[in-house]
């Protein structure tokens, strides 16, 4: 559903351009981009079951969006950083309901749902809109707000005369019904997963600092609307192109593919002059994202167990890796940036390569 993946992803860089003008730190905007992480688990653990009944949704929804528009407002005129931090919560609230009527509008169809590409590739367009130059902090609070609002009214409306979903047909308790990458933990004990896995966690990075991105490639003369439409791109476009053909990939074609783009966008962070390290990043591991978020839509095998908590599933992880991303980025700056997606391409082409290796030392016996 288009509303909802727009809230998902222009909150995830909104909180962070509103953080970067009221924080005193890099360090800081990763913190509360975490945080909106670690309360989205939180929210979802609730929202997202199955006996939450869709009136409490809408009051949920339109509670939750009148706390996230009004701290949002607050926050950039006398409330600070203290009305951030309660605009994060409410927002994270919302994108988890606004998860729960994801789950329940693909459960009441007859037929089994397919992936969202198509959906989740409208709402980029969206968030890509709303968030335009996420650098100048008043006009972006006023976007967000209007994106805050426009959502409750639409989700729900989806909601009346919804009924209970089947609990025959349920997926995973985690975000999004099985749309966001949480990948098995047992996975990584294969080694030849390895590139495809960490291709799933490359959007960490580059969400989280997207706003400084911006910034920073402002200063090459790239405008930061560029930018974000670069990012966005780069993350969906792949999956439309390759939503039919992905489905036949072996999971040595996915994990080759992957370490190939992982390995690429590492040659461009360590080797390539700025603006062009951050832009081809942004395109190479957007696409590995993509690939492996489509391969993962389409083979249940690779995606969490049924009944996988969200706070464990995506929260916790994913607040740990961008507070390690923001350790990186405060102390070194676009150098930080550049180390933590090095860091992934070059563990992904020497996964791929042992793998490979291994693989034929066992056919050789």
């Amino acid at each position: 559903m288009p509303t909802a993946w727009a809230l998902l992803l222009a909150g995830w860089v909104g909180i962070g351009g509103v953080a970067l003008a009221l924080t005193p730190s890099l360090l800081g905007v990763h913190a509360l981009v975490a945080l909106w992480l670690l309360s989205l688990g939180v929210a979802a653990t609730v929202a997202t079951r199955d006996s939450l009944r869709p009136r409490s949704r809408r009051i949920g929804l339109g509670l939750c969006a009148a706390l996230a528009a009004t701290a949002l407002v607050w926050s950039t005129h006398d409330g600070g950083l203290p009305a951030l931090v309660v605009a994060v919560c409410g927002w994270a609230a919302l994108t988890a309901l606004a998860s729960g009527v994801v789950r329940s509008v693909r459960l009441s169809q007859a037929a089994r749902p397919r992936p969202p590409i198509v959906a989740a590739s409208l709402g980029a367009i969206c968030a890509a809109l709303v968030l335009a130059d996420p650098g100048d902090a008043q006009a972006l609070v006023l976007r967000l707000v209007a994106l805050v609002v426009a959502a409750a009214v639409t989700l729900g409306m989806l909601q009346i005369g919804e009924r209970h979903a089947n609990p025959a047909s349920r997926c995973r308790a985690g975000l999004f019904d099985c749309s966001l990458p949480a990948w098995p933990m047992g996975a990584w004990h294969d080694v030849q997963q390895w590139p495809a896995l960490l291709a799933g966690l490359a959007m960490l990075p580059m969400m989280a600092a997207l706003p400084m991105m911006a910034v920073w490639c402002r200063a090459q003369s790239i405008a930061p609307q560029a930018m974000v439409a670069l990012h966005f791109a780069a993350m969906f476009v792949p999956a439309l192109v390759l939503r039919r053909s992905i489905a036949r990939w072996s999971p040595r074609t996915l994990s080759l593919v992957c370490a190939a783009l992982l390995a690429s966008g590492a040659a461009a962070a360590i080797w390539a002059s700025p603006p062009f390290d951050m832009l081809c990043v942004a395109i190479a591991h957007g696409a590995a994202w993509s690939v492996a978020w489509t391969g993962q839509l389409w083979s249940p095998e690779r995606r969490s167990s049924q009944g996988t908590s969200p706070l464990c599933a995506l929260a916790i992880g994913y607040a740990a890796l961008t507070m390690l991303v923001g350790l990186a980025v405060d102390q070194h700056g676009p150098a930080g940036l550049s180390i933590a997606h090095a860091v992934l391409g070059i563990t992904a082409g020497l996964a791929w390569g042992y793998g490979m290796a291994t693989r034929d030392h066992v056919a050789a016996r």
